[in-house]
């Protein structure tokens, strides 16, 4: 609303500044025509050079335009055209039109109360100027025909000005509330991610703490098994049950360092990043592969744990749709920084094409592994795009901004 406003009135600005020429304009002709009670017209008229300057400087600003403040000058400047055409023929002044454009530029951007509060003292400025103001036959030389003509003029004219200020004002402020309009949509939509994203959040805590009780339960009962002599366990089993608790012990106790330090953006290289987190996925995945096709990539961006999450549920989704090695290959174009992720199995586009938002088409899969991802890498002003190939295969494109400029990389 206050961006709105602002334009508002630095169209008024123009608006004003355009009408103050034409006033000007008519009341030098009116003085060379030897009409006389023109000081306290001029004296109005030099009014409007300060209305017009404070309706440029607080349309400048960013802050503190309210609707009462356009309330104050719009009553105020149909008080100043009220005054003009008492001197210059009252109602029979074709200039008294201009009280409409006033009461359209009301009626847009005010509450219906400011809007009925002008039209009302508009009402009142009309009425009194059809009985009390000083007529324009006081024009020497001028007889009834001619004035009629004049006055005819005058109305041709005022249409004309009338008509370009309403279709140029008036689909400007139509575009800059369409645009305020864009903007409070997208963040409604962000706002229902966020808490889409706190609420998964909290499950996820949740479950961590009620899970911590009995890994550490197993565990201490792996110890005591391990005591036993005649335990029915080989070494081997007992080892490798243990391992598989500690790694869930210390996945927990990673997530919780992680969550309390999500959001301390920092900065890092992107090639030994990617490097690391693909040691950290073949470590969790043991049959994980991928080709190198370029990702030896010189770019700087940001750095979160959430972003290392968010990566690592994309390459399990493009591992696990399909039986071949994933492609992998990255670049800088523009200032941001690509990673392309590419399933070659013919089979990928179709298990793309059916993927929804919560669900999935793996054994054990929750299907909110992708929309995770994208609202993570959402946060740092990214983006994900998923697609099918032509080839029957999949892409998966992260697109990250670079934490500075850079020279962009050609392929």
């Amino acid at each position: 609303m206050q961006n709105n406003m602002n334009i508002l009135f630095q169209r008024l600005a123009l608006l004003r500044l355009s009408i103050a020429i034409v006033w000007t304009v008519f009341l030098i002709y009116l003085q060379t025509q030897d009409y006389t009670n023109l000081q306290i017209a001029w004296g109005l008229l030099v009014l409007y050079f300060p209305l017009l300057l404070i309706t440029g400087w607080q349309g400048s600003r960013h802050e503190g335009l309210q609707d009462w403040h356009l309330l104050l000058h719009l009553a105020f400047e149909s008080q100043l055209l009220a005054g003009l055409l008492f001197f210059t023929g009252g109602a029979t002044n074709p200039f008294i039109f201009y009280f409409l454009v006033l009461l359209v530029v009301g009626a847009y951007s005010m509450p219906v109360t400011f809007s009925w509060l002008i039209a009302l003292l508009c009402i009142v400025d009309y009425s009194v100027l059809t009985q009390w103001y000083q007529p324009l036959h006081q024009l020497h030389g001028l007889s009834g025909s001619s004035l009629f003509d004049l006055h005819l003029a005058g109305m041709w004219l005022t249409f004309v000005i009338s008509a370009l200020i309403v279709v140029t004002l008036i689909p400007l402020l139509l575009r800059a509330q369409r645009q305020q309009q864009l903007e409070i949509q997208s963040l409604r939509e962000q706002q229902l991610k966020n808490e889409q994203l706190i609420g998964i959040a909290t499950l996820a805590a949740g479950t961590a703490h009620e899970m911590g009780t009995p890994l550490m339960t197993m565990h201490m009962i792996l110890d005591d098994i391990a005591l036993q002599p005649d335990h029915p366990l080989t070494s081997h089993d007992l080892h490798l049950l243990r391992e598989q608790v500690g790694i869930c012990r210390q996945s927990l106790q990673q997530l919780a360092n992680a969550g309390r330090t999500a959001h301390e953006v920092g900065s890092h290289k992107a090639y030994p990043w990617l490097a690391g987190l693909l040691h950290r996925w073949r470590l969790s995945h043991p049959n994980a592969l991928w080709v190198d096709k370029g990702i030896a990539c010189d770019a700087t961006i940001p750095a979160s744990p959430l972003l290392d999450q968010a990566l690592l549920n994309l390459l399990d989704n493009a591992a696990e749709a399909g039986q071949q090695p994933i492609h992998l290959h990255s670049a800088v174009s523009d200032g941001r920084w690509y990673l392309n992720i590419i399933q070659p199995d013919i089979t990928a586009a179709g298990r793309i094409q059916q993927q929804g938002l919560f669900s999935s088409q793996k054994e054990h899969g929750m299907g909110i592994g992708l929309y995770l991802s994208n609202a993570s890498v959402e946060q740092f002003g990214g983006s994900v795009r998923l697609q099918a190939r032509p080839d029957g295969g999949s892409l998966c494109q992260i697109c990250l901004p670079l934490s500075r400029k850079q020279e962009p990389e050609h392929e």
